[in-house]
């Protein structure tokens, strides 16, 4: 039998007032998602929603709001579709089949079984689950309708460690991709409506459709030096909603928060300690770094950042088109670096270094100033910083560093009948390669590398020794003084390593393993200390590989002590560091 539209919308109309407001006490997902689907095709959803007992309805920002509804169904959907991969069932294959039911009626009589139509409604009648799918896709086709729109704008942000689902009044792709990142990364939480990062309120999501915006804001250096960088400007930056004089900056899982004061100057403040921008003089070799540096002390930070736009005097040699390159440079050098699979299958990928590119935060000590990095990703961050400020002393020393590490660099000079690496640049790489030689840059850069090949011929303790008073100088100045220096007791027990006829267990805690240990016995096997490699030696030849098991619980941090502590050694030497 057909019935009158508004005659089964008055039943169901009665049935949802009966319930006097109350939600209904059923649990049945299929039951729900059928009074959800009734609802939207009678009109009856934005008055009666909240009787409905569907758990992803209570999460939704406003309750009955059709597009953030739309948003969540979709999801769902897509969840099921990863979840369930039958060749049968495809959300478009019961789209149609929901459109066709909808005009006309299915009779099981004379129906070909062979059909396309019979083995998809043999499938979901198999299994119980498509029912809740079939009524998903229902709603969603239903909802498309209501909103007039296949697919709705939105933002997917985690609040309180959930994900929430916000319309905004004005999208943004890039801003979408980012919010969802930063608020994975960072703990933001929600108060009566409001978006919070600590106590800083960033977002009204009170609104329906509430105005997102992230801004861009300007930094200048805050001290008289002079270099080819006149300021820095950051995007994706969170404005406070309850001043228009606070802002807010994620970078490499770090925030700075920035004030600006009544005569204009800038307050910032990096994880909650005092900084400003500053040009500093490093050495000779980098010469003159953009950076933040501590308001108390003389420790700098260097930030690298798709976000962070420099802007580069364009007069002379610092005109970005003054070398003829159509391309920056980053973009001409491939890697090639072996990595494990999902199956565990060592793997060899080459990739472009700027599709490599991501965040880091370097932290370079007073007062010597070296470059100490943790990764090789922090390295790869460092040379498209140093092409991007147009400083070719510092692109040299990272590549210098680089060449260590576990990757095969290639360089892309012609690209057909196209150069594309030309000028200061391609005497640079040259220069890094050892295949132009000059004798004024290896005086400068030679000074960057820790020269312990120079001890050849010094007994082991006092190799040890010597290595030892070296090793403070990478570490924090604090107080006038170092803050790691090697104990008596670590040097006789990195003796003992060396010279041990037979393996030995240590396990003490607080004992410097990891952090003293470990790299010094690095830095000895990359020397040519008779001594040391003749304990090493262990009565066969010299041993040119040392492999080093690390308990995964330590893995991060061994690897940043050999990184740190291991690249800097031996200027010219040919070594690697996996």
């Amino acid at each position: 039998r057909v019935y009158e539209f508004s005659y089964l919308k008055g039943i169901l109309k009665r049935l949802f007032e009966g319930a006097k407001g109350a939600r209904f006490k059923s649990d049945s997902s299929v039951l729900n998602l059928l009074l959800l689907s009734l609802q939207l095709d009678f009109g009856l959803f934005a008055e009666h929603a909240s009787l409905l007992n569907i758990p992803f309805m209570t999460e939704l920002q406003h309750e009955a709001d059709t597009r953030e509804l739309q948003v969540e169904v979709a999801n769902l959907i897509y969840d099921f579709d990863r979840k369930h991969n039958s060749d049968y069932v495809t959300r478009s294959k019961v789209e149609e089949l929901i459109f066709e039911v909808s005009s006309k009626f299915i009779v099981n009589k004379n129906f070909d079984v062979h059909s396309n139509t019979f083995k998809l409604i043999s499938t979901l009648n198999a299994d119980s689950d498509y029912q809740e799918y079939v009524l998903l896709v229902k709603i969603y086709m239903s909802l498309c309708s209501i909103n007039k729109s296949v697919e709705v704008d939105y933002y997917k942000v985690k609040v309180n460690g959930s994900f929430h689902i916000v319309i905004p009044s004005n999208f943004s792709k890039g801003t979408s991709e980012y919010l969802e990142e930063i608020t994975v990364r960072h703990s933001f939480s929600e108060t009566d409506g409001v978006m919070m990062y600590d106590d800083i309120q960033v977002f009204d999501l009170r609104p329906h459709q509430p105005e997102i915006n992230l801004y861009q804001i300007r930094l200048e250096p805050g001290d008289e030096v002079q270099s080819m960088v006149k300021y820095v400007e950051i995007s994706n930056v969170f404005q406070a909603i309850s001043t228009n004089e606070r802002y807010l900056i994620f970078i490499a899982d770090n925030s700075i928060l920035v004030d600006v004061l009544e005569d204009g100057k800038m307050n910032i403040k990096i994880n909650q300690v005092d900084a400003k921008v500053s040009t500093i003089f490093f050495n000779e070799a980098i010469s003159f770094i953009p950076c933040f540096k501590f308001t108390e002390g003389q420790d700098v930070i260097i930030f690298t950042s798709r976000n962070i736009h420099y802007l580069v005097d364009k007069g002379g040699q610092f005109c970005p088109d003054y070398y003829g390159m159509k391309h920056e440079l980053i973009e001409c050098i491939t890697s090639e670096e072996l990595f494990v699979d999902l199956n565990d299958d060592p793997q060899f990928r080459k990739s472009k270094l700027s599709d490599l590119l991501t965040e880091s935060k370097v932290v370079v000590y007073f007062p010597d100033y070296y470059l100490l990095v943790a990764s090789r990703q922090q390295l790869i961050n460092l040379l498209d910083f140093a092409i991007y400020i147009r400083n070719i002393g510092f692109f040299i020393l990272v590549l210098f560093f680089l060449q260590r590490t576990s990757m095969k660099l290639e360089y892309h000079e012609r690209k057909e009948k196209v150069v594309q690496i030309t000028g200061p640049w391609k005497e640079a790489i040259l220069y890094v390669l050892d295949r132009s030689h000059d004798s004024h840059y290896d005086a400068i850069f030679e000074k960057q590398f820790l020269d312990i090949d120079q001890h050849k011929n010094l007994p082991l303790r006092d190799f040890i020794e010597a290595l030892s008073d070296n090793f403070t100088r990478y570490q924090r100045h604090v107080d006038g003084e170092y803050q790691i220096i090697p104990r008596k007791k670590q040097k006789r027990f990195l003796e003992r390593i060396i010279c041990g006829d037979e393996c030995f267990h240590f396990s003490e805690v607080g004992s410097g393993k990891t952090k003293v240990i470990m790299p010094l016995l690095c830095q000895i096997f990359l020397s040519n200390n008779i001594a040391a490699h003749k304990h090493l030696a262990r009565g066969g030849k010299r041993k040119d590989t040392l492999v080093i098991l690390v308990p995964e619980h330590l893995l991060p941090d061994a690897r940043t002590q050999v990184f740190r502590h291991c690249l800097n050694l031996n200027f010219r030497q040919d070594y690697r560091v996996h």
